[in-house]
């Protein structure tokens, strides 16, 4: 049986648990040769997101991979890591079964042979969406709550300097925001503002000149 093996990792931190691109390799590569299946290659995305499939350079090679060559399985590690959206994953297995293809999970033991394991997946796959959904809404919470008590969160937002884990207002930052306002009234656009300010030797939150889409983005916190 010819396969190809799929691995993945969304964050540094998985890098540092049992998900690590290296880890998932071997447990394919294990699996394979136990099973005796002919494994042609192993597509990995790192540091990837499985919320979405339009950055994940190695998934899309394994799609091109399937449609110009014969292929009678696809191996994981685990069932999350081929995506956390049940959209996607469910859209993957369609196409697997309408080209006869497998699919083999190694953690959950899982197959696409028969319907239970065609269940149990579906289930797994809306558990991985939900607990995406989970962390999410939990980052925001914190994120909320830290606002709310004038503590740093993420990157600083430009009007604003960290002192002591506190936010404080930065009043020339936030004087060049009022200035940016009222350019932007009279008309300006980002480019002309974003040339006007580089020309005073005035510098974004990183220390960087700025550019119209840069400007952008720093104002939209302002809207």
């Amino acid at each position: 049986m010819k396969v190809l093996g799929y691995v993945r990792v969304s964050s540094f931190n998985q890098k540092l648990k049992n998900n690590s691109i290296p880890l998932q390799i071997k447990k394919i590569n294990d699996y394979c040769r136990l099973n005796e299946y002919d494994l042609i290659e192993t597509y990995k995305d790192d540091g990837i997101s499985g919320m979405s499939i339009e950055k994940r350079d190695g998934y899309k090679r394994m799609i091109d991979y399937m449609k110009d060559n014969s292929i009678d399985g696809i191996v994981v590690w685990s069932l999350s890591r081929l995506g956390r959206r049940m959209k996607d994953v469910v859209e993957f297995m369609d196409y697997l079964k309408s080209n006869n293809i497998k699919f083999f999970s190694i953690k959950e033991n899982l197959s696409n042979d028969d319907k239970i394991g065609s269940l149990i997946m579906n289930i797994l796959g809306s558990i991985n969406e939900f607990e995406v959904e989970v962390i999410k809404e939990r980052i925001r919470d914190v994120k909320r709550n830290k606002k709310e008590n004038g503590e740093v969160y993420g990157r600083l937002m430009y009007g604003y300097d960290n002192q002591n884990g506190k936010l404080v207002v930065n009043k020339t930052e936030r004087n060049t925001v009022k200035r940016i306002k009222n350019l932007r009234s009279r008309g300006w656009s980002w480019r002309n503002i974003s040339n006007k300010l580089n020309d005073e030797g005035i510098k974004s939150k990183e220390g960087k000149i700025w550019y119209d889409g840069s400007l952008y983005n720093m104002m939209r916190s302002y809207v």
